[in-house]
């Protein structure tokens, strides 16, 4: 589970903030579907697409506190919003196109970064490592490793247009 919430955060984290746009709310969406996903693991179905279905559910949930009025946001159509909650096979099968582009684009644009920044933010982002475990595996300074991140991670904005 903590190498599916490594994985999936950031993804998660842009997609919940385009849907309401707030950094908070977001993130706890996110720390609460996770939570849910870890009390109901034994129960919980056999997916193919597991970004998708996430993102699904993190929209429900999101979109679920919206009509709580837990979020400071407000909605000016609710009845469009109830809409977007059931979901068609299609519509699944969009998402996951999407993700794939997504996953595509990442890729490229990790390639276009130096040698140095792809095996940092490999281990940074993809084994989970900390800044500290990261500077004494490739015998850096935690500042340097600090850097190269937000370096390559500026980079890949710029390039994925975020």
């Amino acid at each position: 589970m903590k190498t599916l919430y490594q994985c999936c955060y950031q993804q998660l984290y842009a997609y919940g903030f385009r849907l309401i746009a707030d950094k908070e709310q977001t993130q706890d969406g996110i720390h609460e579907l996770f939570c849910e996903l870890w009390e109901k693991q034994n129960t919980l179905p056999q997916v193919s697409q597991v970004l998708a279905y996430l993102k699904i559910c993190l929209r429900n949930k999101l979109l679920k506190q919206l009509k709580k009025g837990l979020l400071t946001q407000s909605m000016d159509d609710l009845t469009e919003t109830e809409s977007l909650i059931e979901f068609s096979y299609e519509d699944l099968l969009i998402a996951a196109q999407q993700d794939e582009a997504g996953k595509r684009e990442l890729r490229l644009g990790i390639a276009q970064l130096t040698a140095s920044q792809r095996e940092i933010i490999k281990l940074r982002f993809f084994e989970g490592l900390d800044y500290q475990a990261i500077a004494l595996k490739l015998n850096l300074q935690p500042r340097t490793v600090y850097n190269h991140v937000h370096t390559a991670i500026t980079k890949l904005r710029d390039l994925l247009k975020f």
